[in-house]
């Protein structure tokens, strides 16, 4: 993982915010927060070692003095789960609106996409509109990709754009499709992708809640 700068840091650390302000909220209320990250481990931790885990991803991300641990699946996990809260959170946002589509937008109406749009038109839409185009006859128009728009396979895209600065694959999601790699790595499974034993772990760490307190307090 690098270190995040600028827009990309604040939309980051914005997501992650957001993420755990609202898991906090489900865990006080003693209900689930139906948000999955594809990794058995992490989306089976209590509320506390999701902080501790999301603050261990989190710091190294922001802070280039914090060298990053060593990768795991529980890790990554955590990494990814801003995006995997955003991408719920624009899917429900796109929902509501189609569902009152003859009333006036409120102001919360955009605020996920416009989240995610900062970001996007920092780094990406450029090179989305100098490689994308609609055939219209013998004519080709640019793609038009606007802040408001309720096409989710675009905000799917955009989001795995984002991603893509950060991961270079989908590791920690293989525990969803195999779960018996948690009991000990296959080798031939391991050596033709790029796993190893040090990567896949099933430990999760010894948060109290004293300790997830103050770290949420920090992030």
């Amino acid at each position: 993982m690098r270190t995040l700068e600028g827009v990309e840091a604040e939309f980051y650390l914005e997501a992650m915010q957001l993420a755990l302000d609202e898991l906090q909220q489900y865990s006080e209320a003693e209900v689930e927060l139906n948000l999955c990250t594809y990794d058995r481990i992490f989306d089976s931790a209590s509320f506390e070692q999701k902080v501790f885990l999301l603050h261990r991803a989190l710091t190294p991300l922001l802070v280039p003095t914090v060298e990053a641990p060593a990768l795991t699946n529980t890790l990554e996990a955590a990494a990814y789960f801003p995006f995997a809260y955003v991408r719920m959170q624009i899917v429900e946002e796109i929902e509501c609106e189609e569902f009152e589509a003859d009333e006036e937008p409120k102001p919360f109406t955009y605020a996920y996409r416009e989240l995610v749009w900062q970001p996007f038109s920092a780094y990406l839409l450029e090179g989305w509109q100098e490689s994308e185009f609609e055939d219209e006859g013998d004519e080709y128009e640019p793609i038009i990709h606007h802040v408001h728009s309720i096409d989710l396979k675009m905000w799917k895209d955009i989001i795995e754009g984002l991603m893509n600065r950060i991961f270079w694959d989908r590791d920690w999601q293989i525990t969803a499709i195999n779960p018996q790699l948690l009991d000990g790595i296959d080798p031939n499974l391991g050596e033709a992708v790029g796993l190893t034993d040090a990567y896949l772990t099933n430990r999760l760490p010894k948060v109290d809640p004293e300790q997830a307190s103050e770290l949420l307090a920090e992030i």
